[in-house]
């Protein structure tokens, strides 16, 4: 069910399992992407093959290793020598010498049995390197921030061991809008799941996207309705001042002085907070590409639209859900909600310019892309505002605003847009203008020459 768009994860698997050279796989991704039924798709076809699963983030080496051996002797059948070993070390050195053909171990939630056991990861680093035979390994795991820093981090055990590192992602918007072919359906799923394979399919489930929201996330029992709740007591010890956190910046994008007073937390020490959800890949700093004097450089937002979706709409209103279900709907998302879609639709756009630049409809592929906020002069009045999307490589700077409205956009948004460019320090950079738009555009717009105009995601002209 889960397996739509999995090719190139499967040819990568497939181009490890068949090269005698490769000993080890990290795999690695965030919950609910499809990491457990892609390898088991895989292995469906793989007889020599054991898949293992640790079950509890608190697990016992002891338990985990008998669990293990149990699940080899399943496959390779009983052996009194495994059943005596007392060490993982121990058992895949005996596997490696006694068994003539390769075989494929899997471990999967890796993370579960080294957070606990800080040692582990050392023992696995001696098998890689010399307890595996002609046998290969497979670790896996949803902890990102376990998994990245084994790969990333030469101080860790297992760095340098992997022959193949495969993230398995969640589906893109594209992706998304082929198993939902309205463009309304596909930016409401998107912008609810973020491309998670799980919860997408959790909405292919049901007629209508309005039959799957309401099911789904208004309704006590719904399935996705303490998701990102329980997600987060995975990863963290007390929750409460993470989720005050995420309520706080919900949507939005906000300075870490702002989030620490709205989150009643002292300034000093927001910043292990914000750190740790960095860690997890749920906020991610937003930098002011080409910062002006006197305006603060850095914002926090939730990167992970699930996460945003969740702790702007639903977190918020869980009593309102609770008592009303699909009758807390205007209550649960009202004029807000529009504004978010705004939001997603600028990061898809941001996201198109690298494809823009690829397929030659921008003259320069952007070494940076971001947005812009400073002080503007319009009609004798000084206001901080901002731009939604700045491209930039030293010779070339982009300059865009995108309207997700069911209005088209018109000739005084492109002048506002230039106004605004005037005051960003581009520092002689070649300007090229963009406006993106969910409705298309004016006859007076529609004939400028100079200006890259993109209906939804798909670009209309070439410029440059």
């Amino acid at each position: 069910m889960a397996f739509y768009f999995r090719e190139k994860d499967l040819a990568q698997l497939t181009a490890f399992n068949s090269k005698s050279n490769h000993r080890a796989m990290a795999i690695y991704g965030r919950r609910r992407t499809g990491k457990t039924a892609l390898v088991l798709k895989f292995i469906e076809d793989q007889p020599n093959c054991v898949y293992f699963q640790v079950s509890d983030p608190n697990s016992d080496y002891a338990l985990a290793l008998s669990d293990f051996k149990n699940t080899v002797s399943i496959r390779l059948g009983n052996d009194p020598i495994i059943a005596a070993l007392s060490t993982f070390k121990d058992l895949f050195t005996y596997l490696g010498r006694v068994q003539e053909e390769p075989w494929l171990y899997i471990i999967d939630e890796f993370p579960y049995l080294a957070q606990k056991h800080k040692t582990i990861c050392g023992e696995f680093q001696w098998i890689i390197d010399h307890g595996l035979g002609n046998n290969k390994l497979i670790l896996m795991g949803s902890s990102r921030s376990f998994m990245k820093t084994q790969i990333q981090n030469q101080a860790q055990p297992l760095y340098g061991r992997f022959d193949e590192i495969l993230e398995v992602l969640p589906f893109t918007y594209n992706e998304v809008h082929q198993l939902f072919p309205d463009d309304e359906d596909a930016m409401n799923v998107y912008a609810m799941t973020n491309g998670v394979a799980q919860y997408v399919m959790f909405f292919m489930e049901y007629s209508s996207v309005s039959e799957a929201i309401d099911n789904l996330l208004l309704r006590r029992n719904g399935r996705l309705l303490y998701e990102p709740t329980n997600m987060l007591r995975q990863e963290l010890r007390d929750i409460g001042t993470f989720v005050r956190i995420l309520r706080t910046i919900g949507a939005s994008e906000k300075g870490p002085a702002e989030i620490a007073e709205g989150s009643d937390i002292d300034s000093k020490a927001i910043y292990q907070y914000l750190n740790r959800l960095e860690d997890l890949q749920i906020i991610e700093p937003i930098t002011n590409l080409l910062p002006g004097k006197k305006i603060r450089n850095k914002r926090y937002r939730i990167n992970d639209l699930f996460f945003r979706f969740m702790y702007t709409f639903i977190e918020p209103n869980l009593s309102v859900i609770v008592q009303l279900e699909k009758d807390a709907r205007p209550y649960v998302f009202g004029q807000q909600y529009q504004e978010y879609l705004g939001f997603v639709y600028e990061d898809l756009v941001r996201s198109c310019l690298y494809t823009f630049a690829s397929d030659k409809i921008i003259p320069f592929m952007p070494t940076e892309i971001g947005k812009w906020w400073g002080n503007v002069q319009n009609n004798g009045v000084w206001a901080e505002t901002e731009v939604d999307v700045l491209a930039l490589d030293r010779e070339y700077a982009l300059i865009g605003e995108c309207k997700y409205r069911t209005k088209k956009i018109g000739i005084k948004e492109l002048e506002l847009l230039k106004t605004k460019a005037a005051f960003i320090p581009t520092k002689g950079r070649k300007l090229i203008f963009m406006l993106a738009s969910k409705e298309g555009f004016t006859d007076e717009v529609l004939v400028q020459s100079d200006v890259l105009l993109v209906e939804n995601t798909k670009p209309l002209n070439r410029v440059g």
